[in-house]
């Protein structure tokens, strides 16, 4: 398998190879097309000064013959030139060819049959008015036949190959440096990114200097982060388990222990005592595969839509005793709307908080549960009298996490962590905060409702 330094070392000198050869072909064709031109330019230069002498020749003179042309022409001519001058039955009057005249006999042994280069080379019309008083045959030898020209051809040919040779240099040098830097800086974060998979959690990665790079070292960086957190996180859900299920089954092994010393009677009060502990046990075990299911990705919901007041009354019919008992106004109120939702989690997530706010607030004081629609999402609040402590906000959905005050009410630590696992698989948010006067649980979901 190719580097990617390779990769992009022959992949930017093959680029730049070929954007030079392209370059290098269209000097070439440029040229050729310029020698072509001037050819054309040349020859119709010399058709343009010898046509209007000849028509005066032909005027002064009532016709052409050689004698005059010769002394006409010769004037103008060099050693560069073809010149064939026909009558108007295009019989030969004068034919020079690079300063030498010429007759038939010599001009079809170099050039052959006459009328096979009438026919090659068609001759211009010369006319004096309407009348045609000859033909004329005028041509430039080649390009190269002039120093100058070659002298300025091999001029650019030397600078294009110079100019190959420097570019194609600079390239290497070009393609190596990147190439070098870049593959210096993947090197770096799959290093990074291989120590991290290894269990290392301490590694630096910095910014590489480009936008994609940098997003790819920043990813790695945050997962690096995440995964930390959650090590720490399932470290301490570890703990906390080992304490939670501890605790009961310690003291549940010790009176049973104690009741087959005789220590202890077994009665009635004894066996409920020992029940309750295993209620609680049971409960956290329950509550542990609840939530290890709420969070699979595999977990999915049935939702349909449901009418919020209904919604509000099961919360209402749930608590309503409870809430009385401990001497506690439970107020549940919102719009009339439909909203998609699975009921029964949603019904599950929404007790749990409520539950939550009954543990926590003193008699004579208030829980209100609200439902709203918004223009984009759903917006259910539960808030009750009291306050959350400001260490406990950050915390208050982590796994098996209690505050002080949680921790006398016997709770599981597992409730609200589960009412956000719900919101999460509704793509909801939840937030707990704190009013003047109130603490406050906010779900929002989105606003799939039907008037």
């Amino acid at each position: 398998m190719r580097s990617i330094f390779s990769r992009t070392f022959f992949g930017l000198l093959a680029s730049s190879l070929f954007v030079l050869t392209v370059m290098s072909l269209m000097v070439g064709f440029a040229i050729k097309a310029s020698i072509l031109n001037w050819n054309e330019g040349k020859k119709e230069e010399l058709e343009a000064l010898l046509i209007p002498i000849i028509s005066k020749v032909h005027r002064l003179n009532g016709g052409l013959s050689e004698g005059s042309l010769e002394s006409a022409l010769t004037p103008y001519m060099t050693d560069s030139l073809y010149v064939y001058v026909f009558d108007e039955q295009k019989h030969p009057l004068f034919l020079l060819k690079q300063g030498k005249r010429l007759t038939l006999q010599e001009l079809e042994k170099e050039e052959g049959p006459l009328q096979a280069l009438l026919h090659q080379s068609q001759p211009l019309e010369i006319r004096d008015g309407d009348n045609v008083i000859g033909y004329l045959a005028v041509d430039s030898v080649d390009f190269f036949a002039y120093e100058a020209n070659r002298q300025f051809v091999a001029t650019m040919r030397r600078a294009v190959t110079t100019g190959t040779i420097i570019t194609t240099g600079l390239t290497l040098v070009f393609s190596l440096l990147f190439s070098s830097s870049f593959s210096r800086q993947t090197r770096g974060l799959v290093k990074g990114i291989t120590a991290m998979s290894k269990g290392a959690r301490n590694v630096d990665f910095p910014s590489l200097g480009t936008r994609e790079m940098n997003k790819i070292s920043q990813s790695a960086l945050d997962l690096q982060n995440q995964l930390s957190k959650e090590e720490s996180l399932r470290r301490q859900w570890m703990q906390d388990i080992s304490h939670d299920l501890r605790t009961p089954i310690t003291a549940i092994k010790a009176q049973f222990e104690a009741m087959l010393d005789g220590v202890l009677d077994i009665g009635r009060p004894r066996l409920a005592n020992l029940l309750t502990e295993l209620n609680r046990v049971e409960t956290l075990v329950r509550n542990l595969q609840e939530l290890s299911r709420y969070e699979s990705p595999e977990m999915k919901i049935n939702a349909r839509y449901f009418h919020a007041s209904a919604f509000l009354d099961d919360i209402r019919e749930r608590f309503a005793l409870l809430a009385g008992q401990k001497e506690i106004a439970l107020c549940c109120e919102g719009e009339e709307f439909w909203f998609l939702i699975d009921e029964h989690l949603m019904q599950r997530c929404v007790s749990n908080i409520v539950q939550n706010a009954l543990q926590h607030t003193q008699p004579g004081g208030t829980i209100r549960v609200t439902l709203e629609s918004k223009v984009k999402d759903v917006v259910l609040i539960v808030e009750n009298s009291g306050h959350i402590a400001a260490r406990d906000l950050d915390r208050m959905f982590d796994r098996l996490y209690r505050g002080n005050s949680a921790r006398m009410g016997g709770g599981s630590g597992l409730g609200l962590s589960i009412a956000k696992a719900i919101v999460d698989l509704h793509h909801g948010r939840i937030r707990a905060e704190n009013s003047e006067t109130t603490a406050r649980f906010i779900l929002f979901f989105p606003g799939r409702r039907r008037l």
